[in-house]
Parts: C-alpha cells; structure tokens; sequence
C-alpha cells in the first residue's frame, strides 16, 4: 500500500468534520505525484530521441548502400527532418504538459490535465509505431519495383541463382523483420510509458472519487 492509499483509507475513516483537510492532503499527494510523473514522461522522450538520433548516427556507410543503389536517400534525409520535427513537437507538448499540470490548483482540472496527458502519450506511441509500418512498406514497395537494380545490390558478384526463389525469401524475410520489430517498439513503449500510465491513470480515479 503506498503514501495515497494510506491517505485515503485514513480519510475515509475519519469523522465528517476531518474530512475535507484529509482530502486537501489527498489532492496534494495525487498532484505531486502526477507532476512528478509527467516530468518523468518528458525526460523519457528526451532520452529516447537522443538513442535513436545516436544509433542513426553511427550507423556504418554500408547499411545505407541499397538506399544509395535505389536512388532512397533523398526521400530517407526528408522523412528523417520531418520526423524529428514531429517528435521535437511532442517533446515541446510534454514540457508544455508538465509546466501546465505543475501550476493546476483545481481537482476538476488537474483531472482533465490527466487526460489530456495520458491521450497525448498514447498518441505519440501510435504515430511511432505508425511510421515504422508506413516507412518500411514505402521502402519496400520502391525496392522490389526495381528487381534489377535490387538483384545487382544483393548479387555483386553475379553469381547465378533463381530470382523468383530470392526475391520470394527476401520479401518473406522483411516481412518477419517488420513484424519482429514493431513487437519490440510495442514492448518498450509498453515498459517506459505504459507504467507512468498506470499510475496516472490510478491518480485520475483516485481524484475523481475525491471530486464525487
């Protein structure tokens, strides 16, 4: 049983005329913890921006080489500014999320505050899990409508082999790529703000029982 829980049995047992400071001390803790769960939730995203911009960054020339064959990497550079801007206006919503609920003194908005909160987060795991999916059926669709070009890329030596037979196993492969890859975004979404969730979540219920 954490430090709300205890608040609120306390409160709930306690005569009629005590109950309206327990409660300011149940509103108190819930946005305390709110405010501090919302930080968290900003710091997170900065912190995952700055991974996946590092891991773009070293990525070796050579990954990028089927890109450069396909003629990729001038739809790759601008879909990689837009998608930045995307996620620095998330970033720029979970600092303006965090500053708003920081200065809320009113059950009924420190509620709606949370809702708001909790829609937004949900929303910017949807959209990155979304341009995965988006951006590697773009990629593939302009790979395989080039076989030639995409066969000299995967058979430099020009060893000969069954077109059909690669071109089958490559798509097939990507798809397994594609499908173990949004499993592992969906998991660690799952783990880094699924758990601040929960628990804003929690203190939602909690205030909304405290305001009925």
């Amino acid at each position: 049983m954490d430090l709300l829980d205890k608040y609120k049995e306390a409160w709930t047992n306690q005569p009629e005329d005590a109950n309206k400071y327990s409660a300011k001390e149940i509103y108190n803790l819930a946005h305390s913890k709110s405010s501090s769960i919302v930080k968290w939730i900003f710091i997170i995203g900065i912190l995952e921006f700055v991974l996946w911009s590092g891991l773009n960054f070293f990525m070796p020339e050579d990954f990028y080489k089927i890109y450069k064959d396909l003629n990729l990497m001038t739809f790759i550079n601008i879909f990689t500014v837009i998608h930045y801007l995307i996620i620095a206006a998330f970033l720029s919503l979970f600092y303006r999320n965090y500053k708003r609920i920081s200065l809320v003194d009113d059950t009924k908005k420190l509620i709606k505050s949370i809702l708001g909160i909790r829609k937004s987060v949900k929303y910017y795991v949807v959209y990155n899990l979304a341009i995965v999916f988006l951006i590697s059926i773009i990629v593939n669709i302009t790979m395989f409508s080039d076989t030639d070009t995409l066969m000299k890329t995967m058979n430099p030596e020009n060893l000969t082999m069954d077109i059909n037979h690669v071109l089958t196993i490559t798509i097939i492969g990507q798809v397994i790529a594609l499908v173990i890859i949004l499993v592992f975004l969906w998991l660690f979404y799952k783990l880094l703000y699924g758990i601040l969730l929960s628990k804003l979540y929690k203190n939602y219920k909690e205030l909304a029982k405290l305001d009925n």
